[in-house]
């Protein structure tokens, strides 16, 4: 008997094939046991403890399996909730849907929530566009501004000239205080000349205006760019017969470097000279500093030149049409990104009528799983009791012949009858869920009957109106963007005098 208690105390709870029948041999064993010693008794009317224990084991799994299914069909009762309650929200999604032209509405509504982002953008764009066409027109300019496209890089070749006109002068400049004290003088050269060159070239660019005072503007700054251009360099090269003349100084003295009033007076006496060529006489250089003048002057013409190309030939219309530019890029992207946003959500009216479609088809799907998930419980529970009773049968069967054929007195006359552990069918729970589930079914194939032709056509009037939509009306929407900025321009007082 405890070897019999300790194998089902091993054993899982759940039932597996082959559980009960597996104590065959063990039972048959205890049958002969105790057939020889006359047990049980013949007058017995109750199972001993051998069968009980193994009919009590046999009606736990059963009650496992009842477990089993209840929870099964608990799950099933609430799948069929869930799946009610999404029928019905589903049927109301429907008929808003239908009932509703919800397609324009989510359209203007996602345009509504740029609005004030698109009219500041719009209103920019106008006023910087006005600006420049007043200018064009005040100033009669007929052809796009043009102007170098990355002005760094413009003046990154001038850079690159002086630090050329530096490299060259330093040997020029270079005394007793080597090439890098050279380097220092032919750099403060070489900024001073060209710094003053680029800004009267851009000056020059005056003489393009109408205005008489502008063209006078202008042409000053060229006859001062020749002037000094002339009279700057000879001063540097003449400043240079000076320098080494101090440098010689410096090393009779045997000074470590030259003192600022030496150059200083070295500086006038290079003035000076250079000032006395307007009186017809020309200062005494060498050749040396002859090369300096000529380079310094290709210098200056080469910074003239970028300055008056550094931006467009009229002053101001460059700097406009950039202003224009930029404002007119971030009304571009303001409205692309109001567009995109309209279009995603009239996209996303579609998607939700598709969506509709597809739960109504998968709604009906679901009931039919649920049932066949109902009734497949149901089978398993009832198959595996049968397995049970049939195991419990062959393993009291083998015990109760063993017996008999082991004691001389009669067996038990309940050796005839084998014990049922199979419960009462009681269906009603069972009965009641498959016909919820019915009528679910039913309930959502008449939804899906009624629903699922117009919900289509619907879909299909939604996406021919797309396009239409998108297009037509979001021009008539920039067309009120326009007025709106038109009028908060006007507010401020900066209509007039637009330009279109």
């Amino acid at each position: 008997m405890d070897k019999i208690s300790s194998i089902f105390n091993e054993a899982a709870m759940a039932y597996s094939s082959g559980t009960i029948s597996s104590l065959l041999k063990k039972m048959q064993a205890l049958g002969v046991q105790e057939g020889g010693e006359l047990r049980p008794d013949s007058a017995s009317d109750a199972p001993d403890l051998n069968e009980i224990q193994v009919i009590h084991q046999a009606k736990q799994f059963v009650e496992v399996e009842e477990t089993l299914r209840t929870d099964l069909f608990v799950d099933a009762e609430k799948k069929l909730s869930e799946i009610d309650q999404k029928l019905e929200s589903i049927e109301a999604s429907c008929n808003s849907n239908l009932d509703h032209d919800l397609l324009e509405g989510a359209f203007h509504s996602a345009l509504s929530e740029e609005e004030n982002s698109l009219v500041n953008a719009c209103a920019k764009e106008m006023e910087s566009r006005a600006a420049l066409n007043s200018y064009k027109t005040r100033n009669q300019i007929s052809y796009p501004a043009h102007y170098p496209p990355d002005q760094l890089f413009h003046f990154s070749m001038l850079i690159m000239f002086v630090a050329i006109e530096t490299v060259v002068n330093a040997f020029f400049y270079q005394g007793s205080s080597g090439l890098l004290g050279g380097a220092v003088v032919a750099l403060a050269i070489s900024v001073v000349n060209m710094t003053i060159a680029a800004a009267l070239g851009s000056t020059y660019r005056y003489t393009n205006m109408p205005d008489i005072k502008d063209k006078v503007t202008g042409y000053t700054a060229i006859i001062a760019f020749i002037i000094l251009a002339f009279v700057l360099n000879l001063i540097f090269s003449t400043f240079r017969v000076q320098y080494e003349l101090v440098q010689q100084q410096v090393i009779q003295e045997n000074l470590s470097e030259p003192s600022t009033a030496m150059l200083v007076i070295a500086f006038k006496t290079a003035v000076r000279d250079a000032f006395r060529v307007f009186v017809f006489e020309f200062p005494d250089i060498d050749v040396m500093s002859f090369v300096l003048f000529f380079v310094g002057v290709i210098c200056s013409c080469f910074a003239f030149w970028k300055g008056y190309t550094q931006d467009d030939k009229y002053p101001g219309y460059g700097a406009m049409d950039r202003r224009h530019k930029s404002s007119e890029a971030i009304f571009n992207a303001a409205k692309e990104r109001a567009f995109q946003a309209a279009v995603l959500k009239v996209q996303q009216i579609a998607k939700e009528v598709e969506d509709l479609r597809s739960s109504l088809v998968a709604s009906q799907r679901n009931s039919h799983a649920l049932k066949a998930q109902i009734q497949a419980a149901q089978s398993s529970f009832d198959g595996n009791v049968r397995k049970i009773q049939g195991e419990l049968n062959l393993v009291i069967e083998a015990y109760r012949g063993a017996n008999r054929a082991t004691r001389t007195t009669p067996a038990p006359n309940y050796f005839e009858t084998i014990p049922n552990i199979t419960p009462l069918e009681n269906n009603e729970r069972l009965n009641k869920l498959v016909l919820c589930v019915d009528n679910l079914s039913i309930k959502s194939k008449a939804i899906a009957d009624n629903k699922l032709n117009l919900l289509s056509d619907k879909l299909q009037a939604i996406r021919s109106r797309i396009h239409t939509l998108v297009q037509e009306e979001f021009q008539k929407y920039l067309q009120t963007i326009s007025k709106n900025a038109t009028i908060a321009l006007r507010s401020q007082g900066q209509v007039n005098g637009m330009v279109n």
